[in-house]
């Protein structure tokens, strides 16, 4: 629940924060701390490309400022490169910080957090349900590809191919999600889940002191980026 605190404020504080030098900084923590923590997903290309695009866009689209350079409509403006600099830092931020969020979190953990602060389980198990399904259904899409390469299907890459690879993915791995949702449904009502309105956890987790000097660091790191922010 702590680290959930601070995924909170700290998509909070990245779209307080107007300062590109405070911006890329918070960025080289949190790619700092992804690779400290080893935490699984990675830079890729689309990630990358939709970063630069949306550099390009606030560049062609937000004309503000002292114009730099210009070719007929387009203008490239200080003020364009800046805000492109601040909404791309935001979205790779809110990227990476969702990744360390997961990647250091356990499901079991989470729920029984959530549990314990009020949150009725049902709910809670619906988080957990949502994070364990991502990497299966990762894994049934590479299944699919690669049963579909080895049938001799090849795919452009270009828009046309894309439609087609949705075209003939998607049904094979709506079959194969819809059949483990029901295998796991019949699972959950054999072991009596919703029965009873509160339930127990095995290892339930502690509030403790690490947890509140985490908690008060990040209150104290919050205003002291917004009150910087406002300063430069």
């Amino acid at each position: 629940m702590v680290k959930l605190f601070a995924l909170v404020m700290g998509a909070v504080m990245v779209f307080l924060v107007h300062s590109v030098i405070m911006l890329l900084c918070f960025v080289c923590i949190l790619v700092a701390l992804k690779y400290v923590y080893n935490v699984r997903g990675r830079f890729g290309k689309s990630v990358i490309a939709l970063v630069v695009a949306i550099f390009l866009a606030q560049i062609i689209f937000v004309p503000e400022g002292e114009p730099l350079m210009g070719y007929g409509f387009l203008q490239v403006t200080t003020g364009s490169i800046e805000r492109g600099f601040v909404i791309s830092g935001r979205f790779f931020s809110l990227i990476t910080m969702s990744w360390l969020f997961v990647g250091t979190t356990e499901p079991r953990e989470l729920a029984s957090g959530l549990t314990q602060v009020g949150v009725p389980y049902r709910f809670s198990f619906l988080l957990i349900l949502a994070m364990r399904f991502v990497p299966i259904f990762q894994f049934e899409l590479s299944n699919v590809q690669e049963a579909q390469k080895i049938r001799g299907l090849k795919i452009d890459k270009n828009i046309r191919g894309l439609v087609r690879s949705v075209r003939y993915t998607t049904v094979p791995l709506l079959f194969s999600a819809m059949s483990k949702v029901n295998t796991l449904a019949s699972s959950m009502e054999g072991r009596g889940f919703g029965m009873y309105r509160k339930k127990t956890f095995l290892h339930p987790v502690k509030f403790t002191s690490w947890d509140l000097a985490l908690t008060l660091s990040m209150l104290i790191f919050s205003f002291e980026v917004y009150y910087l922010s406002r300063l430069l």
